[in-house]
Parts: C-alpha cells; sequence; structure tokens
C-alpha cells in the first residue's frame, strides 16, 4: 500500500529519504545527469528546514520511501493568491507506471485546497512525454494567460 505524507526533519527517516531521491534524481536522465555535489547534499536538509514555504512530500511503500515531490508556495497576482508550485517530481524507475505520482498530486492537491491555495503549477521538460501524458490524464495543461501570447516557457540564469 502506498503512503503519502509531508516530510517531517524532526524524521531522520524522512532526512535520510529527502536526501537520497533528491539525489537519485539529479542523476536520473531527467535530471542533471549526475549526483548531487557532496555541497549541495550536505547542505540540502538545512536549506529546505529554514524555507517555511516549500513543502516536501514522501511516497513511501511499505518502509521503503519510492516517492517525492518537493512544492514551493508562489502568488498568483491575476488571482491575488496563493499558489503551489509542484518544482521536483521524482520516483523510483521500478516503481514507474504504478500511479505514484498520481498518489503524490492527489495529496499535494488536497493539501493546497486546506490551505487555500487557487492553482498547483509544475514545470516538465520537453523531452519527457511520459511525465506530459501523465500530466495531462490528471487535469494540467501547458501554462497561458489569454490565446495571443502562446504557451509560457519556463526560463532561468545562474546566479551561482
Amino acid at each position: 500500500m502506498i503512503e503519502i505524507c509531508q516530510a517531517d526533519y524532526q524524521n531522520a527517516g524522512h532526512c535520510l529519504a529527502v536526501r537520497e531521491l533528491i539525489d537519485l534524481y539529479a542523476r536520473d536522465e531527467m535530471g542533471q545527469g549526475r549526483p548531487l555535489s557532496p555541497k549541495v547534499y550536505e547542505t540540502l536538509l538545512d536549506n529546505l528546514r529554514t524555507r517555511p514555504w516549500v513543502r516536501v512530500y514522501l511516497a513511501a511503500n511499505e518502509q521503503e520511501m519510492i516517492g517525492i515531490a518537493v512544492c514551493i508556495e508562489g502568488f498568483s497576482t491575476f488571482n491575488s493568491a496563493a499558489l503551489m508550485n509542484i518544482h521536483d517530481v521524482y520516483v523510483k524507475a521500478t516503481f514507474r507506471r504504478q500511479g505514484i505520482a498520481q498518489k503524490l498530486f492527489a495529496f499535494i492537491e488536497s493539501d493546497a485546497r486546506k490551505m487555500g491555495f487557487c492553482k498547483l503549477t509544475l514545470e516538465v521538460l520537453e523531452g519527457n512525454l511520459p511525465a506530459q501524458e501523465a500530466y495531462r490524464k490528471i487535469g494540467f495543461l501547458p501554462y497561458t494567460i489569454n490565446n495571443r501570447g502562446g504557451i509560457a516557457q519556463f526560463w532561468q540564469k545562474y546566479l551561482i
């Protein structure tokens, strides 16, 4: 049976799972294709703990942690309301295509609704077609504001 919970930074098992699952995601071809640097691995939990607007959700199968979602509270000016951005999603390869991400998303959506958030957002790589298909099945669509501007793109500029 799959269980979803919000990560508890006082729970050593949760802390270990957060580090391990984010490192596995980093190594994945849809991640950065290499492990987290030792510095990032060591500072990850402290940096998450000090940011209450970041919520981490874990998926467990029996005693094994098999999935993670890192969510960041944002704000929609057009709705004048909080939103939840699902920033990172990872499920261990041996557990994919079993509805784990769908369960994570349902839990996150329930939390977001309880907190009065206006919407969920996420980023997905252009080449990650399985994820795009899964996200469409649970109601996500490419982000647009109106029919004239087209689909929004998510860009970045490194500062460090």
